[in-house]
């Protein structure tokens, strides 16, 4: 698990707010507009030396994108019998699809951290509760989880962590002007609050 990050200089200059993020145990929703960084700081966490980590250094690192959970994107080996059977499944599911089945065939365990680049990508509504469901399965078992989002569902159960001050506000503020709320002020009419919230 992963308390908090410093970026690097070559790092820091890709991501729109502070230098270091915080992050809790469970689920972390990286938010923030297109080009703020996101996917930057979930690489800088996967591989970056330069980066100062606090961390317990106890659990394996597993990264997810669209990139890495492309079935023909082939490059290098498979690494693992879970991740062959994932790619060859890959040619034959959608993306969403093979998401979710990497999702649970992945062999996590206690300390662990999953990074994951728009989960949201090739999932319908129905895929994306389900991935929520997951990612609360995941912080019981304590695995970390920290998801890089737009989609407003994630924001529900995850602590999140903004790239850009007040995104998170202006998302759920258009999201009740979508669907005609009376207004984000009031916690019983905002459509991202969950069922825990006063």
């Amino acid at each position: 698990m992963i308390e908090s990050i410093q970026l690097c200089f070559r790092h820091s200059v890709k991501v729109t707010g502070p230098g270091t993020l915080h992050f809790t145990p469970g689920v972390n929703i990286l938010v923030g507009p297109n080009g703020s960084g996101k996917t930057t700081v979930l690489r800088a966490i996967h591989t970056c030396e330069k980066c100062r980590k606090a961390t317990d250094n106890t659990g394996t690192i597993h990264f997810f994108s669209s990139e890495t959970m492309n079935p023909h994107n082939m490059n290098g080996s498979a690494g693992s019998v879970v991740q062959m059977l994932l790619r060859t499944r890959g040619v034959f599911s959608s993306h969403g699809e093979i998401m979710k089945a990497a999702l649970v065939a992945m062999p996590v365990r206690r300390g662990d951290l999953v990074l994951i680049d728009e989960p949201e990508s090739g999932q319908d509504l129905a895929g994306i509760m389900q991935l929520c469901k997951g990612f609360e399965r995941l912080a019981a078992s304590h695995v970390q989880v920290i998801a890089a989002s737009h989609h407003p569902l994630f924001l529900r159960n995850g602590r999140v962590v903004e790239l850009g001050t007040g995104y998170s506000n202006h998302l759920r503020e258009e999201i009740c002007r979508a669907l005609h709320c009376d207004s984000v002020a009031s916690p019983a009419h905002d459509p991202l609050r969950t069922g825990d919230d006063p």
